[in-house]
């Protein structure tokens, strides 16, 4: 009996004090992941501390000594998940043509803008008062850096040879952005050819 108390005793030792970096960090995502999975199965207005903090097994205090407030979570909720999502939009591109090339990334940007994911993120935007403008920032810049991996394609000089780089860009990205809108707002009876786009796309951008 002794020993057992001992051992015990020794067990509850071992678990008093700070956690390691490995143990915090793996507290941060488990919090941080059932905040997502409030997002996406319940929406913002179930995005409260106390109920992360239920639904993470923990405490209001443990979320609190880890986040500022509630605007911080979701802060660091978005870049978490832009981090995810650019990991996918940012895979290198094995093709040998531009132009199948160029319609390949502008899918692959619009199904990452009109995803759930996606959705759910915009919906952190609007949380984010006093953090919109780098929330916004960091979400455009996903798109932005996954158009420079089209830009290193061997043949994109000769085939975008008559733009300046920072003009399509931008310009490609806000006419992802617009056509993501309007996929979204579309009845969803409404036949929306992405490919079809994203081909008339290609031949106002591409050099012939």
């Amino acid at each position: 009996m002794v020993a057992e108390m001992s051992t015990l005793a020794s067990g509850q030792s071992r678990r008093i004090g700070r956690p390691s970096v490995e143990e915090a960090a793996a507290l941060e995502s488990r919090i941080l992941a059932a905040a997502w999975d409030l997002l996406l199965t319940k929406g913002s207005r179930e995005l409260s501390i106390e109920r992360i903090a239920r639904a993470a097994e923990v405490s209001k205090k443990t979320i609190y000594t880890r986040f500022q407030d509630r605007s911080d979570l979701l802060m660091r909720l978005l870049e978490e998940k832009l981090e995810a999502e650019e990991n996918g939009l940012c895979e290198d591109v094995q093709i040998e043509e531009f132009a199948s090339a160029f319609r390949s990334v502008g899918e692959r940007i619009l199904a990452f803008l009109t995803s759930p994911e996606r959705e759910a993120i915009g919906v952190v935007l609007t949380e984010l008062p006093k953090a919109r403008h780098d929330a916004w920032t960091a979400t455009y810049a996903v798109g932005l850096r996954a158009i420079d991996g089209l830009l290193d394609h061997p043949s994109a000089a000769t085939a975008l040879g008559h733009l300046d780089a920072t003009t399509f860009r931008h310009a490609f990205l806000q006419c992802l952005i617009g056509h993501a809108e309007n996929m979204i707002r579309a009845p969803k009876n409404e036949d929306v050819s992405t490919a079809e786009w994203m081909t008339a796309l290609s031949e106002l951008f591409i050099r012939n």
